[in-house]
């Protein structure tokens, strides 16, 4: 991976000393002695600020413009222990993935090289160091951790501007430890944004590569830009495209063949097996995209093995206490108090599912999923029968199922009511999760995800499971998985693209009536090219929304498969669509996002790993249950009852139920034996790190054996001309010390 080092054609970013990396907006409500004090607290961190917009007026929003030096920002590097790749001294190795050391720095500038064919064009600093993410991230990581006071100082004009407004700035008020400048001014409402700013040559660059068509995506220079976290998002939905092509293919000449012998959709035979491949392009999916996560996160430098960067949150509470590891203070919090606290948000995360359920309930009586037949066929009352909105689906009614127009739109009002609820509950899961007070950013941003993937994949699945389980019934499945899977693509393009690109360009210009009307100076230079406040009222990107997006399409093609096999096939032009709209919408309105330098997609990963696994299931109850395929193979083991449904004979029930299950225990079995021959991790990205490891231990070689000639030396005294041939010697051919020292001391 690391040995072909090819000069590439590179773009050396701005000189940071005159453009801010960074921006912060504080709220009307500041106090401007308050800024002020802020600015200069700044300052003694290392964070300059280059430009300011509204300081010098009353009444409004702050914006600064934030920015370091070269040195600071190496400085930082190595804090963090950020992994570039570096040169070493031996031929076979010419490159491996090293933490930065400002000590041997000279390892890591001016390699500009290329590791992979995408990487014809590079863009970094003029030390060929860092990237533009890079920048941002290690501004950001040094801006949060600038406390409120030094250690040791108990004042400051800053903590007098907080007393005023009785801000609590100390973790400990008996030893005087202060939180982070930045937590304090979120906290308390006196910053609501802060972020990168803009790069305006980057920024369109992006862009016109975007809109061309015929070439892919841009990943390397979205890595450069926006940091691993966004990459890794569109590297997942390029390698989805692509993989889609296979069971999009196959469904689509399923479907032909259905055509040509004009079988259906409840009666086909070969259908069954389009599931049960399915599920084995899934596991192979799955796991070739693990390796593909694998490989660009060792070429980007977030490889667990290599990189052991993990933040602790700002926001993360506990008592102070002695480190068991490092001997230094650190905040503890007990892992059963948090425990308590998961276990209470999941109680209440089932509450508010039940609430969803009642919503969904209601939805499939209006769209005639559950009818007066039901309730019929339904030995007693039917549990999930409301025949006040039933009645809504009957013929002639506003909701007439039997409509194709007027059957679309309880559909379209259910997709709306989702997005409600889900915007209700991401507030929600914040709260919940922030109150479990995780330690690291990663754990509290996989709780969220675990908390909001529950709560919208239940929005997304209940029906077609319950159309699965309990109606089974295949045209429904179908009907609702066809409405479902438009509607979602339809809302998304119209409420992530269109919309915004309107209300942004209505709200520009007003924006440039009021600025013509009255134009006013700062104290300090602005941002050529663009506003750092109209940056700041960009909308803000939530990646989650794009994420979920794919998840739960994923979910369609896999889960469901046997009932709609050209779901893949859609999924294709689709995601090659959106793949685009998604990276024009980050680029050209949102405000661009803090870099997350991950070497996954983390929880997402286990939660896809989790709907592969179940739809080796959810495949087989539609072959046996929810449809006529398995009628096919085996009619002696089904009837039809007197609403025309097929149905299992009772003598051969068990049969049945026991061959349903042995093809689905096949299935799980073959999965098994396919990732015990495809690892997760690539074999030569092991050897990289292999190799990583033996000049680590070279180097701790060398270095045990450099002290042990100095100690020698000084054990020689007067036999100067000793040590010095012994010295000459062993840096001469490279002899080892003891060798060394036998030859020339006999």
């Amino acid at each position: 991976l690391l040995t072909r080092t090819t000069p590439v054609q590179t773009m050396v970013l701005p000189s940071i000393q005159s453009n801010p990396l960074l921006l912060i907006r504080f709220t009307p409500r500041t106090p401007r002695n308050l800024i002020n004090n802020v600015i200069e607290r700044l300052s003694q961190g290392g964070v300059a600020v280059t430009t300011s917009e509204g300081l010098s007026s009353s009444g409004c929003s702050v914006v600064l413009g934030l920015t370091t030096t070269q040195q600071l920002l190496e400085n930082e590097a190595e804090l963090v222990k950020l992994v570039k790749p570096s040169r070493t001294q031996y031929s076979h190795i010419p490159l491996t993935m090293e933490h930065f050391s400002v000590a041997s720095r000279g390892d890591f500038v001016n390699l500009n090289v290329s590791f992979s064919s995408d990487d014809d064009d590079m863009n970094f600093d003029s030390e060929g160091l860092f990237t533009s993410s890079d920048r941002a991230f290690l501004l950001e990581s040094m801006l949060n951790s600038i406390a409120v006071l030094d250690k040791g100082q108990e004042a400051s004009d800053l903590t007098r501007c907080f007393d005023s407004q009785n801000v609590v700035y100390l973790e400990d008020t008996c030893q005087h430890n202060s939180k982070s400048l930045c937590q304090v001014l979120k906290s308390n409402g006196f910053v609501d944004v802060v972020c990168p700013v803009h790069q305006p040559y980057l920024r369109e660059k992006i862009l016109k590569e975007t809109v061309c068509l015929k070439s892919p995506l841009p990943l390397q220079h979205i890595r450069e830009y926006y940091g691993e976290g966004v990459a890794f998002y569109f590297a997942w939905m390029q390698f989805m495209t692509r993989w889609f092509v296979y069971p999009g293919i196959l469904g689509l000449v399923v479907y032909l063949i259905r055509m040509y012998r004009g079988d259906t959709i409840d009666n086909c035979e070969f259908t069954p097996f389009f599931g049960f491949g399915t599920f084995i392009w899934a596991i192979l999916c799955n796991q070739y995209w693990v390796r593909r996560e694998a490989r660009l996160s060792y070429k980007w430098g977030t490889f667990a093995p290599v990189t052991s960067y993990r933040d602790q949150r700002p926001n993360y509470v506990g008592e102070m206490r002695v480190s068991k590891v490092t001997g230094k203070m650190e905040k503890h919090y007990p892992c059963h108090k948090r425990r308590l606290m998961i276990a209470i948000s999941a109680i209440f995360t089932v509450v508010l599912l039940a609430g969803a359920c009642v919503v969904m309930v209601i939805s499939m009586n209006v769209q005639g999923y559950i009818s007066r037949e039901d309730q019929e066929e339904f030995e007693g009352d039917h549990p999930l029968y409301f025949p006040r909105f039933a009645r809504l689906a009957e013929k002639d009614a506003i909701f007439d199922c039997n409509s194709v127009w007027k059957s679309f739109l309880p559909v379209l009002l259910r997709s709306l009511m989702v997005t409600m609820m889900n915007k209700q509950y991401r507030v929600i899961a914040e709260y919940l999760t922030e109150w479990e007070n995780h330690e690291t950013s990663f754990d509290h941003n996989n709780s969220v995800v675990l908390k909001r993937v529950l709560f919208e994949a239940f929005d997304a699945y209940i029906i077609l499971f319950y159309l699965t389980i309990y109606e089974r019934n295949i045209y429904l499945l179908r009907l609702e998985l066809v409405g479902a899977f438009s509607v979602d693509t339809f809302r998304r393009l119209v409420t992530e693209c269109a919309l915004p690109y309107i209300m942004q360009t209505l709200s520009k210009k007003d924006e440039q009536k009021s600025m013509s009307a009255s134009k006013k100076n700062d104290d300090l230079k602005q941002v050529s090219g663009s506003s750092l406040s109209s940056e700041a009222d960009l909308e803000e990107y939530e990646q989650f929304d794009d994420l979920i997006e794919m998840l739960i399409q994923f979910g369609y093609v896999t889960l469901f498969a046997s009932a709609f096999p050209l779901a893949a096939f859609v999924a294709v032009g689709a995601n090659y669509v959106e793949s685009r709209t998604d990276l024009w919408k980050l680029t050209r309105l949102c405000r661009r996002p803090s870099p997350n330098r991950i070497e996954s997609l983390g929880m997402w990963n286990k939660i896809l790993r989790v709907m592969v696994w179940m739809s080796a299931l959810t495949n087989c109850l539609i072959f046996a249950f929810a449809s006529s395929q398995m009628r096919q193979w085996l009619p002696e083991n089904y009837t039809t009852n007197e609403w025309g449904k097929s149905t299992l004979v009772d003598s051969t029930a068990d049969e049945t139920l026991l061959i349903m299950f042995a093809i689905e225990h096949a299935l799980v079995l073959v999965g098994l034996v396919l990732l015990h021959f495809v690892p997760p991790v690539p074999g030569f990205i092991l050897a990289e790190v292999e190799k990583r490891q033996w000049l680590h231990d070279i180097s701790a070689q060398k270095a045990r054996l450099r002290m042990m000639k100095v100690s020698s030396i000084r054990n020689l005294g007067p036999h100067e001309e000793t040590a010095t041939k012994l010295e000459a010697k062993e840096q001469g051919d490279g002899s080892s010390f003891l060798s060394v020292l036998k030859s020339v001391t006999g």
